[in-house]
């Protein structure tokens, strides 16, 4: 949509201004050109302005009057000067001139003129648009029964005011989706949070099975998803800071590697069985490991079992393992400097209930690592992040509409792209993670510990017992094998003598992550693989008839 602002006294041209313009730019067209497009159909001529300014004057508040009348002091002058106002050059010089003149700056002459042009070419023109005023940037505050926002113009229901627990569900929704999807289709992924989160679920206290019935009351918009998607930076990867320069002062005393602290936060978020989507499986609690000097996320683990020693352990091991080949088990890739984090401490932090439970022998005498207490109340600067997609039930506190969505390994895929995203981001004045633990490896050296990440998962992991049967070594239904049982025909043997007892340390992370434990080993374990069972037929025999 086009305004003819001005035709010469020929007739032979005109200038034109698009009013969906953001800047005051003004085109020369030729009339014939436009006349013949107009003739030919191409071009339509509206019978009434939708931009043109009507005000009553005696409704209008005086302090709209004031502003117009300040707005036109300035133009008036310079619209009068034609056609030099729409000749880039001249109107440049004009501008300059009435910027001198009025001591305003020349960006405020050029909204005007945008407005003016846009607008009718009326003093009205000039009037504030206070009525479309939002508040940008800030979110408004809700009363009970009243709809924020302008009416929906298709004449439907009013809608949801979308609060905070509304934007958690959001940003739940949209990370899950990213998580599960390589292409992030934003109205798949508000179809996938109808269905999934706001719907009404309805747990059997005897069985735990989940009842899905549709949503009774008002829903999100559409629109109000896509608007609160890129409020909140949802889709917007956040850059990786630069290395520091060699000279950067840090103030932090240590290095990378002289001690990680081990946190402990149980999360008040029912999860679902991984096998049944149908079934609740309990609440997860979350271990996460940071270096003391960087603040670095350097391991995590999430488990569904009670909080124990061993599974703070799991967390250690993440901790040496390699991330590329731990993110991509969580469905992630990632390059080498997004986490070069594959170490062990020279110490621990414990909380003290894990401490007084701790079995710190094979920690100790394998890999020279010392558990120490921390009685000091924990600074967790990664929770906020953790805080903005799950919201209060990172705190312990359950939330209806986040129950019953997730499995245990959507939650710790979720997770690690929180945390990776804490360990990139830098803080008001302070510098991110992983710029400080870069930094500190160059400029401190480091007391980082590197083994075989099989090593320290086989001396970490729980041991338990397995069988080895003639379809392979099962272990909780499970059936793997190994370089040692295939060359000591281990299979053939339970076949004709019968099953044996041996000791694997099973990883409850990952599924298929078993070790032989075997003190005959020059690193004493081996490392099994899953084996498909095959079905053993009976030969059928036909008796010929003589």
């Amino acid at each position: 949509m086009v305004r003819i602002l001005w035709i010469d006294v020929s007739r032979s041209f005109a200038y034109v201004f698009d009013v969906a313009s953001a800047a005051a730019e003004v085109e020369l067209h030729r009339v014939p050109v436009l006349e013949s497009e107009l003739a030919k159909g191409r071009v339509r001529r509206l019978e009434s302005d939708p931009h043109l300014v009507i005000a009553n004057q005696q409704l209008l508040p005086a302090k709209h009057i004031q502003l117009r009348d300040r707005a036109w002091n300035v133009l008036s002058d310079l619209v009068l000067q034609e056609p030099d106002i729409y000749e880039p050059r001249r109107r440049g010089q004009l501008v300059q001139e009435a910027t001198r003149r009025h001591g305003i700056s020349h960006p405020t002459i050029y909204r005007y003129l945008r407005r003016y042009w846009q607008r009718g070419q009326t003093p009205n023109a000039l009037l504030p648009d206070y009525a479309n005023s939002g508040g940008r940037g800030k979110s408004r505050t809700s009363t009970v029964g009243v709809k924020r926002g302008r009416p929906r113009k298709d004449g439907g229901a009013d809608g949801v005011n979308v609060d905070d627990a509304m934007r958690v569900v959001f940003r739940l929704a949209a990370a899950r989706h990213a998580a599960s999807n390589r292409q992030f289709s934003r109205r798949a992924c508000y179809d996938e949070m109808l269905r999934d989160f706001l719907c009404e679920r309805t747990p059997d206290q005897y069985s735990r099975r989940l009842r899905r019935t549709q949503a009774s009351g008002a829903l999100p918009s559409f629109g109000q998803f896509n608007y609160w998607l890129d409020q909140d930076g949802m889709l917007s990867s956040q850059p990786q800071e630069a290395p520091l320069p060699e000279g950067t002062a840090v103030a932090r005393q240590g290095q990378p590697g002289a001690a990680f602290r081990l946190d402990v936060l149980p999360f008040g978020l029912q999860l679902l069985h991984g096998q049944d989507r149908n079934l609740l499986a309990g609440s997860p609690t979350l271990y996460v490991v940071t270096d003391v000097f960087s603040g670095m996320v350097t391991g995590f683990y999430a488990s569904m079992e009670a909080t124990g020693f061993s599974q703070a352990m799991m967390a250690l091991a993440s901790c040496a393992s390699d991330k590329q080949r731990m993110a991509r088990r969580h469905g992630r890739m990632l390059t080498p400097q997004e986490w070069p984090c594959a170490h062990l401490p020279e110490r621990l932090l414990l909380p003290p209930e894990l401490m007084l439970r701790a079995n710190s022998d094979a920690l100790l005498a394998n890999f020279h690592v010392r558990c120490v207490a921390d009685y000091e109340t924990p600074d967790r600067p990664w929770l906020s992040f953790l805080r903005s997609c799950f919201g209060a039930a990172a705190d312990g506190a359950g939330l209806g509409k986040l129950d019953g969505v997730l499995t245990l390994s959507e939650f710790r895929r979720i997770v690690m792209d929180r945390l990776l995203a804490y360990n990139r981001t830098a803080g008001a004045g302070v510098h991110a993670p992983l710029q400080l633990w870069e930094w500190g490896v160059r400029q401190r050296g480091a007391s980082l510990k590197q083994f075989p990440e099989d090593l320290v998962r086989c001396c970490l992991l729980p041991v338990s017992e397995a069988w080895v049967t003639a379809e392979g070594i099962c272990v909780q239904g499970n059936y793997f094998s190994c370089p040692r049982a295939e060359h000591e025909r281990w299979f053939e043997r339970a076949r004709m003598r019968g099953r044996w007892p041996v000791r694997v340390a099973v990883d409850p992370s990952s599924e298929g992550m078993v070790y032989l434990v075997d003190a005959a080993a020059p690193l004493q374990f081996h490392v099994c693989r899953p084996v498909e069972r095959i079905a053993m037929v009976q030969p059928s025999v036909q008796l010929a008839s003589i």
